[in-house]
Parts: structure tokens; C-alpha cells; sequence
């Protein structure tokens, strides 16, 4: 995959740039610039980053006066994925609200093909997309890095529908929840999970304002994908995570999200699976 390089970061070379750039490098921080993200980086991480060619005489100040502001910035964990017809596919991450991130992964979807719809969201984690040769079938996958979502992606693609190649992969605000408390949450905020296991078709919901309303979706989401959906958890204000391998699975749900994939590992595990990876994550705040 094509990493981005860090949007405003010096070349190397900084040392022998005029004294005025380095002056209006240190003024422009001092009046709040911040870097932009990265995927998968923290905000302090980006600034270290941005401030690495900096010359050394004003190196820390600018990496300092950079972290001060990164505690002002509110974090953005909400990231989508999005699959249409003709192999198209698109990616968001980094985006203050699901909305925006449904939105800007439909559109970068819709630049290559048509009929794009959201096939995947994710928060405070890394996710990836793996297709099937011919581009009819995929599988969306969490991981802890890029790395491991696009290996669990491949891997439940491989066990549905044979040989598969991982196309997309980002992170979103991934560990930003050990610098950020996360935004109050909503006074109801239903989610829900549905799953077939007999061809591991999955369908879930999100921020619903009842549970009758969460388990409908999820369930016609996964009837969309799967012949024998069975409605797995309804959770208010909480994370929710499942775990499958072919005919085992196992569910996890929890106030913290990786704690919900902990559990939805170890469910699965226990009831026979030997290669059981994240098939859905995600928050319901």
C-alpha cells in the first residue's frame, strides 16, 4: 500500500535553509499550527516527525510548543470503508464524526467505480479491506496496526472465498485514546450485531436512539450478506467486538474497545477455533 508522506515535513535538508524560514517555522507554531496526521499517528508523533528537520537550535522548542497545541486539538477516530461495483473501493480515517468519514470513503469510492456503498467503520483502531480474485467478494477486518488488520482482512477473505489481496488498510486515531478522553457520550446510543455463521455473512449498527431499531439494521444488513443471520449482542453506550473462525465464533463487548476484542478472541478460541481474527469492531457511544 502507498503510505503518505507527512504532509508539510522538512526534506533533510533544513540545516542550510535561510534563517527567516527557520524563524517562520518557529512563528507559525507558536500561533497554533499543528501537523496533519498521518495514518495511524498520534498528534505528538506528528510533530516530532514535522520538527525532525528542523536545525537543532530550535528543534525542542518546536516539537514543545507543537505537543502544547496537540492537547487543545480534539481527537478524530472515526474512519469508513466503502466498496462498489468494477473493483472500487475507497478509505477514510482521521475524520471528527462517522458521517464525515461515511462521506469522504463514498467519495473516494465513487472516483472509480459506481453502486459504492459503506462496507466497514471503524474508531480508535487500524482496519483494512482484502478482495477476492475477480473483485465480486471482500472482507473488512481491525487489527492493532496496518500490518495486522491487513493480515486478519486476507485471512477471513482467504477462508470465504479462496485467494484474496489486501487493497486498502489505515488507522484512525489509533492510541489516541491514551492522550484524549474520549467525548461524553450520547444519553442512548445503541449498537448491535448480527452474524451467519454458516457462510460468515455480518451485518451491525451504531448510535441508534432505540434497540429494537439497532438489532433491525444489523439484522438487514447481514441478510444482505449471510443465509442464516442470528442476531449475536444489542449493547448501549458500549463497544462491541466479533471474532470468527469458519464455523466458530465469538463475541465480546465491553466500555473499552480493545478489551471487547480481547474477549471476542478468547470467546472464539474457546469454542474451537484455531485461527480466530476480528470480523467486527467498533464503539457505540
Amino acid at each position: 500500500m502507498n503510505r503518505q508522506s507527512t504532509p508539510g515535513a522538512f526534506d533533510g535538508k533544513a540545516a542550510w535553509k535561510p534563517r527567516w524560514m527557520i524563524f517562520g517555522l518557529s512563528l507559525g507554531f507558536a500561533f497554533g499550527l499543528t501537523p496533519q496526521l498521518v495514518r495511524g499517528q498520534t498528534c505528538f508523533e506528528s510533530c516530532q516527525n514535522s520538527c525532525s528537520g528542523v536545525p537543532e537550535i530550535v528543534r525542542q522548542g518546536c516539537v514543545d510548543t507543537c505537543a502544547s497545541n496537540c492537547k487543545k486539538e480534539p481527537p478524530k477516530p472515526y474512519g469508513a470503508v466503502a466498496f462498489g461495483t468494477h473493483g472500487a473501493e475507497g478509505i477514510s480515517w482521521a475524520r471528527q464524526t462517522q458521517d464525515e468519514a461515511d462521506r469522504d470513503a463514498l467519495a473516494s469510492c465513487s472516483k472509480i467505480g459506481t453502486n459504492c456503498k459503506i462496507v466497514f467503520r471503524y474508531q480508535y483502531t487500524c482496519a483494512a479491506l482484502a478482495v477476492a480474485t475477480g473483485a465480486q467478494h471482500y472482507e473488512a477486518a481491525t487489527g492493532y496496526s496496518e500490518k495486522d488488520a491487513e493480515a486478519n482482512a486476507t485471512s477471513v477473505c482467504q477462508q470465504s472465498w479462496g485467494k484474496c489481496l489486501t487493497n486498502l488498510s489505515a488507522c484512525s486515531a489509533a492510541g489516541a485514546g491514551r492522550a484524549y478522553p474520549p467525548a461524553p457520550p450520547k444519553a442512548t446510543s445503541w449498537g448491535a450485531i448480527a452474524y451467519s455463521t454458516a457462510d460468515m455473512g455480518a451485518g451491525w449498527s451504531m448510535g441508534k436512539s432505540d434497540r429494537p431499531g439497532a438489532e433491525k439494521e444489523a439484522m438487514n444488513t447481514c441478510s444482505q450478506r449471510g443465509r442464516a443471520c442470528v442476531l449475536r449482542a444489542a449493547f448501549n453506550k458500549q463497544c462491541g467486538a466479533l471474532a470468527a473462525d469458519r464455523d466458530f465464533a465469538g463475541l465480546g463487548v465491553s466500555t473499552d474497545q480493545r478489551d471487547a476484542q480481547r474477549k471476542a478472541i478468547d470467546e472464539c478460541t474457546k469454542a474451537g477455533g484455531t485461527r480466530c481474527v476480528l470480523h467486527i469492531a467498533f464503539c457505540s457511544f
